[in-house]
């Protein structure tokens, strides 16, 4: 028997819905006591007995690096630029007149491979291996830390261009070694001194010509006027003049210097 139209109306309407509902995606929620966490990376902290590790040197700020425009006479970032260099210039002069190359600190920094029973190897400086201790009768002494660290130790030193010498057992100390201070000419010295200047002397030119360079950007694109240009060159050359003069006095001081050690 036919429905009536009102009835097959009702009866399509609540098939569409019902298809519609199972159309639809379900969307499950995950209760807030079972969700996943979220674990932040745990930072593993160096061993103990690991060598430190080299800090680079902080960054200077902006202002010390980088020529002003604005002041062109201003070379305080030329300045800050040449005070590292002063510094490691100074400390290798010293290093030469206290012990030339058998300085303890110059030995202490000898790296030294060292590998572990898997065969990886690690460099670590000789100091943290083993204390140096200069002796009398122009002795060093190396009291070795640990018994496995002799052998590398011996073939670092005796390999190394600086030191290039077998350190000797001690007869009454096994974690001792014993290194011959060489005493080295006075004409030997004076030459490593004189290099040591002339390497010092070559940074201070190469960090003018930098700054020459970055003038002559300020007059080629019209930052800076050509008068005030050739002024800032005049008044770099007397800063150049006077780092050279300060760097000679270095160099006749260190090489008196000799004579008195």
């Amino acid at each position: 028997m036919a429905l009536p139209s009102s009835a097959q109306l009702l009866l399509r309407r609540a098939v569409r819905l019902t298809v519609s509902i199972e159309a639809k995606p379900i969307l499950t929620r995950r209760p807030f006591h079972a969700s996943v966490p979220v674990l932040k990376k745990r930072k593993i902290a160096a061993a103990s007995n690991s060598p430190p590790r080299a800090q680079a040197p902080p960054s200077p700020s902006p202002s010390s690096t980088s020529p002003n425009s604005e002041d062109p006479l201003d070379f305080s970032s030329l300045v800050a630029s040449l005070a590292p260099q002063d510094t490691h210039y100074k400390s290798a002069l010293q290093t030469i007149l206290h012990g030339g190359r058998f300085n303890p600190s110059a030995l202490g920094a000898l790296p030294i491979t060292i590998k572990s029973a898997s065969g990886e190897a690690s460099t670590f400086p000789l100091r943290e291996l083993a204390q140096v201790v200069p002796r009398t009768n122009r002795t060093i002494s190396l009291l070795v830390n640990d018994r496995e660290y002799i052998k590398p130790i011996m073939s670092a030193v005796q390999s190394s261009r600086e030191f290039n010498q077998q350190p000797q057992r001690s007869d009454d100390n096994d974690l001792e070694l014993l290194l011959r201070v060489e005493l080295e000419r006075r004409e030997e010295l004076v030459r490593r001194v004189k290099e040591t200047t002339h390497a010092w002397r070559d940074k201070v030119r190469q960090a003018r010509t930098r700054h020459d360079k970055v003038l002559k950007g300020w007059q080629k694109d019209g930052t800076v006027l050509k008068d005030v240009v050739r002024r800032a060159e005049r008044e770099l050359q007397k800063l150049q003049d006077g780092k050279m003069k300060e760097i000679d006095g270095e160099e006749n001081a260190a090489i008196k210097g000799l004579d008195r050690n």
